[in-house]
């Protein structure tokens, strides 16, 4: 509502200077300004109803208000009225008196109607439109960007993102990398892996640290029995984003052993344990103890290491342990105990955003919640860090 307050001071600011110069020549030149300030005074004490009102009875007193009508369709759109909104924008586009300034100001609020009533195409054409007025360059193309991401037009997206970086100064290479990604995975659908291989690169490019495009590609080379950079680029998530563990030892464990390269993912499991705690690699690693060496050397490691770093992972993975041990225990408290610990964890949120605080059971690489690239992440490791 604050957005509204600076469209209007202008067009207070207008009508105390026309209320002074026109007073002799319009008797209700004083009762306009004053409408101004009881429609800012009403934004002010969120009321827009009344402001509204208030705008509406100056526009049908003097139609050739611009601001105020540009003002009036703005708060019909906000408040879910939008074809009173195009309307209004619409018919004030039609003038053939307006400035350059009025004009660019009315397409910019008719393409941000059309935006919200869904009719991407028309809004779509006014923004690039929009594109030829200096001041409002930098909105139409991040409305463009907004629009071309909606309908997954990624190539298009990707071309615009470089602009808006350029216009904005806003850093796009993330977001640029993602579209990579998208249309990486187009590409896959379609069985155009080395077009889909190219994409990635891209992406790596655009964004050396992409989680997203280093997972894709190890996916798409380990399906060709490349492992070795299937494991290069499964590493590099590990280094670089260790909270994506849990995304990635599992496949990253398999091409280790596809490889015959059992020794070198014990190595990195101790290490991943040695050096971070984490419960994923702590897990992995006890199920690595228990192939190679038995329950028992698996159960004293996850034992000792729940001692000093609880999780509810090392917790259910002692219990599944504690269940295989010829041990005298109470096989039904611990099944019990499993089943609770199973629950709890099948309830709690396995990704977060951290821009938006948006909490899923699936892993976004757009936010469905704030629509940011790349800012969802697995939570349970991220606790576990912080």
């Amino acid at each position: 509502m604050f957005e509204l307050l600076w469209l209007l001071l202008p067009v207070a600011a207008a009508s105390g200077w026309l209320a002074a110069t026109r007073r002799t020549e319009r008797p209700d030149a004083d009762s306009s300004s004053e409408d101004i300030y009881r429609g800012l005074n009403y934004l002010l004490d969120e009321k827009p109803d009344r402001a509204i009102e208030v705008f509406g009875r100056m526009v049908v007193h003097d139609p050739d208000a611009v601001e105020v009508q540009l003002t009036l369709g703005n708060l019909f759109r906000r408040r879910g009225e939008v074809d009173r909104a195009l309307h209004i924008h619409s018919e004030l586009l039609k003038r053939s008196q307006l400035t350059s300034e009025q004009r660019g100001r009315a397409l910019l609020e008719l393409g941000e109607d059309y935006l919200k009533s869904g009719l991407f195409d028309r809004a779509e054409a006014l923004f690039e439109e929009l594109q030829g007025y200096v001041e409002h360059r930098s909105v139409a193309l991040v409305r463009l960007l907004s629009i071309f991401e909606q309908e997954r037009d990624w190539r298009r997206a990707l071309e615009i993102s470089d602009k808006v970086e350029q216009q904005t100064g806003t850093p796009m290479r993330v977001n640029a990398a993602h579209y990579c990604c998208e249309l990486a995975s187009e590409s896959l659908a379609a069985g155009r892996v080395e077009e889909a291989l190219a994409g990635l690169e891209q992406a790596l490019a655009y964004d050396p640290d992409s989680v997203r495009a280093s997972i894709q590609r190890a996916r798409v080379v380990a399906a060709r029995g490349d492992y070795r950079q299937a494991i290069e680029d499964y590493l590099r998530v590990v280094r670089r984003a260790h909270e994506f563990l849990p995304e990635v030892l599992e496949p990253l464990r398999e091409c280790y052993l596809e490889s015959g390269r059992r020794e070198d993912w014990l190595m990195l499991l101790r290490e991943l344990v040695q050096r971070r705690h984490a419960s994923a690699a702590a897990v992995a690693y006890a199920k690595a103890l228990r192939e190679q060496e038995g329950v028992a050397a698996a159960l004293n490691f996850i034992e000792r290491e729940l001692r000093l770093y609880p999780s509810l992972e090392g917790l259910r993975q002692l219990i599944d342990l504690k269940l295989a041990a010829e041990e005298p225990v109470r096989i039904g408290d611990l099944e019990t105990l499993y089943r609770i610990g199973h629950s709890f964890a099948e309830r709690m949120p396995r990704y977060r955003c951290d821009n938006c605080g948006f909490v899923g059971k699936s892993l976004h690489w757009s936010c469905p919640s704030c629509k940011r690239w790349g800012t969802v992440r697995p939570a349970g490791e991220r606790t576990r860090r912080d």
